[in-house]
């Protein structure tokens, strides 16, 4: 319950307890609030005590259950499908794993080996020659439609 309140937290406490208080009921207030909090503390496992010696063999097969679950709350999502789907083989998780996919040799990387012994030296390639097209000459009269090379550039 009060497991997240810090030292800063309980500094605050005592300095408000020390203000409302004062210094002079501030012990004899302690001293009541700590044997509050024991009293209930033995009133409570007192009463889980005598629950466990009534229903103890009652609730056997209740127990086993919320204890599982309680250790599957405690894994990580990974670890309790493999042990509750799995029975403990993540061997299946091992074809998702990327980091073990990447290691092993993929078909396309053997295809790239492959091509490279067959490839020849890329000086011996020879370039495809491009035709251009030549334009006829511009006399600078306009052709069909009134549209002239000339008056573009």
């Amino acid at each position: 319950m009060f497991s997240d309140v810090g030292w800063g937290e309980i500094l605050v406490i005592i300095v408000v307890g020390l203000i409302v208080i004062g210094p002079e009921r501030l012990p004899k207030v302690i001293q009541d609030l700590r044997a509050a909090i024991f009293a209930a503390r033995t009133a409570i496992n007192n009463a889980k005590q005598g629950l466990n010696e009534e229903f103890g063999s009652e609730f056997d097969d209740f127990r086993k259950p919320v204890a599982e679950l309680a250790t599957l709350t405690r894994m990580g999502p990974r670890a309790a499908l493999t042990k509750t789907l799995l029975d403990g083989d993540d061997s299946l998780f091992d074809a998702f794993d990327p980091k073990k996919v990447m290691a092993e040799d993929t078909a396309g990387e053997t295809e790239r080996a492959r091509a490279a012994l067959y490839q020849t030296d890329p000086k011996q390639e020879t370039t495809p020659e491009t035709n251009k097209v030549e334009r006829p000459d511009d006399d600078g009269k306009p052709a069909a439609g009134g549209f002239s090379w000339a008056d573009i550039t």
